[in-house]
């Protein structure tokens, strides 16, 4: 088999120093792929939906089926397995294709939804049913409306053109189905219309709430679609007429003045004019039952818009205290920051966002620094540095990014990840994982398994014309042999060249 300098070949060992059994299970595979064929290969016409699926690890990702002569594994079943696991819904699988081989065994064609891995995976015997290395997966969840969302009338809470999932709307939950994109991009225009919510779930990965609004107008229906719950806002007209028993109570952010809502409080028996507390000592005051009524009410409207958590503090108790039956009153929320932990965002050298990891331990306290000032130095702690190196090296699996060269948090890392206050947030850049050169070919080593166990890159002799020849050079013997005896000197040879 030709193997290209920049690509990796695979040796896989059931266990370490039984290089005989390798040699001769290497032949019989050999021996077998040759009489294999593809009887049919076919587009799958089923309801996309149906077509969603994801990885069971029992099976790796090939450039073609897997028992066909020449196969290559692109992917393997530990990458298969972190993506059967992630939290992000770009990372769901379609499958597309399937073929059968003589043999009986199916095939498919399968790409994940952000396009980053495609190629071909056993699927077992039949194909009525996924199996091998794939299994049906449910990308979004029905759920039924809460009170709120039913009753309840919306606008855009940040109308925009962010592809955020909470600015625009889309034809289907973001990453729930293959290809399947936005419904405005720019959502400026719908900025004053009023919508109902007629659906509601979660993303299975994210565990998000996703709702589908209409217009209440047809008129304005362009923007009809799927958003985040907290992309919205209640719908309110602060020209509206306030009811003379009511004080409406307007919301706005303290960071950057946008108005987010708005809830009336409304007493019976009131009287338009009066205030809602009581001057006592030039001190404004609610009555015990108003502060607790107004306190779930306003928390209820906010929560949905991310501002959980919220407690009305003193001062703005006795703003809303001095407000007047059929007249409105304006507070200032501060949106909260992530409680008792340190979100650490992973992004590539050039800034964009990887991924993130929120970290805390039993000392957290919202403010503090994570880490302790050591002379001019913040460091952190050998737990706290071990505990979050690991967090951060599992969410960068798969992403062709690591923390540094050798994949370990540098000092400098440790420094700012240290010098965070709980309750905030710190971005560290990542290095790409060095590729391989042109002049190098990779041996990546697993067991039978197929679990990573090292590798070893060889650099490119100047008689070589290929990556066998270069293999071949090291091993100071063939490799490919179906001699035990010579495979066992070769692989040991390659083992002494020492592993990554």
């Amino acid at each position: 088999m030709k193997i290209h300098i920049k690509e990796s070949a695979v040796i896989s060992m059931a266990a370490l120093g039984f290089f005989a059994a390798v040699g001769i299970s290497q032949s019989t595979t050999v021996s077998a792929k040759s009489r294999v064929r593809v009887t049919s290969n076919v587009k799958l016409r089923t309801d996309a939906s149906s077509r969603n699926v994801t990885f069971t690890g029992k099976a790796a990702l090939f450039n073609k089926a897997s028992s066909l002569k020449s196969a290559k594994k692109k992917t393997t079943t530990v990458t298969l397995k972190d993506l059967a696991r992630s939290n992000k819904s770009s990372q769901n699988v379609r499958a597309y294709r399937v073929a059968r081989t003589n043999q009986g065994k199916v095939y498919y064609k399968v790409v994940t939804f952000d396009g980053k891995y495609r190629g071909w995976i056993y699927g077992g015997k039949s194909r009525s049913k996924f199996a091998g290395g794939l299994k049906t997966y449910q990308t979004f969840k029905q759920g039924t409306l809460t009170n709120d969302m039913a009753n309840g009338t919306f606008q855009f809470a940040n109308p925009g053109t962010a592809n955020d999932n909470q600015t625009v709307t889309y034809k289907q939950p973001a990453w729930t189905q293959y290809k399947v994109g936005r419904q405005v991009t720019d959502s400026s225009a719908y900025a004053a219309v009023n919508y109902k919510i007629d659906r509601a779930g979660t993303r299975t990965r994210e565990g998000d709430q996703w709702v589908h609004i209409y217009a209440i107008n047809n008129g304005n229906s362009g923007a009809d679609g799927w958003i985040l719950y907290s992309g919205l806002k209640s719908a309110t007209n602060n020209n509206s007429p306030i009811a003379d028993n009511a004080v409406r109570i307007n919301l706005v952010d303290s960071a950057t003045g946008a108005s987010l809502t708005s809830v009336d409080y409304t007493k019976a028996g009131a009287t338009k004019g009066a205030t809602l507390g009581t001057n006592t000592n030039g001190v404004w005051q609610l009555a015990s039952t108003d502060s607790s009524a107004i306190q779930s009410q306003i928390a209820s409207a906010l929560n949905r818009l991310g501002y959980t958590g919220f407690t009305l503090t003193q001062g703005q108790m006795a703003a809303i205290a001095q407000g007047t039956f059929g007249a409105s009153v304006t507070i200032s929320v501060v949106k909260p920051t992530i409680n008792k932990a340190v979100r650490i965002v992973l992004t590539d050298p050039s800034g964009n966002v990887i991924n993130y990891v929120d970290y805390t331990n039993n000392k957290a306290v919202n403010g503090q620094t994570l880490g302790t000032l050591d002379g001019s130095t913040f460091k952190l702690a050998a737990t706290d540095a071990s505990a979050i190196q690991t967090k951060l090296v599992d969410a960068l699996k798969g992403t062709s990014y690591q923390l540094s060269a050798n994949n370990t948090l540098t000092a400098d890392q440790q420094s700012l990840i240290a010098q965070t206050t709980f309750g905030n947030q710190v971005s560290i850049k990542t290095v790409a994982v060095n590729p391989i050169k042109d002049n190098e070919v990779q041996l990546s080593f697993v067991d039978g398994t197929g679990q990573a166990v090292g590798s070893v890159k060889l650099t490119k002799g100047s008689s070589d014309k290929t990556a066998l020849d270069t293999i071949k050079a090291v091993s100071v013997s063939d490799p490919t042999s179906s001699d035990s005896a010579t495979l066992k000197k070769a692989y040991a040879a390659l083992l002494t060249k020492g592993w990554n």
